[in-house]
């Protein structure tokens, strides 16, 4: 994986998405884009059953919440578990100019 890939920073752009997803896919390619919602998930090699095969792992939703938030939520997979792990929620709120906080954090692990 290429170090700039887990870099953060900020894009000032005035394009109409609520979103931005970066994608560095090594000798691949990559891929950039705005979005008003989205869902990435990432799967991988796994053995179940004695069969190889792509297991999705992780998955991050980004959507705009009834108030005008903005709200990023990672949720794990496991072959074993019935449902996702919310593992993450962070949450932006562009809207409000009396918010002190730039961007929220919860890392409580909850069940859908």
């Amino acid at each position: 994986m290429r170090s700039e890939s887990l870099q953060s920073g900020s894009d000032r752009t005035n394009d109409e998405g609520l979103f931005r997803v970066r994608c560095d896919a090594e000798t691949d390619g990559g891929f950039s884009l705005h979005a008003r919602s989205l869902c990435v998930t990432v799967g991988q090699r796994v053995l179940r059953q004695g069969l190889a095969q792509i297991w999705d792992s992780v998955s991050i939703h980004a959507d705009e919440d009834a108030d005008g938030n903005l709200i990023i939520e990672v949720f794990v997979f496991r072959p074993e578990w019935d449902e996702p792990l919310r593992i993450a929620r962070i949450c932006s709120r562009p809207g409000d100019t009396k918010c002190p906080t730039l961007l929220g954090c919860n890392l409580d692990h909850v069940a859908p």
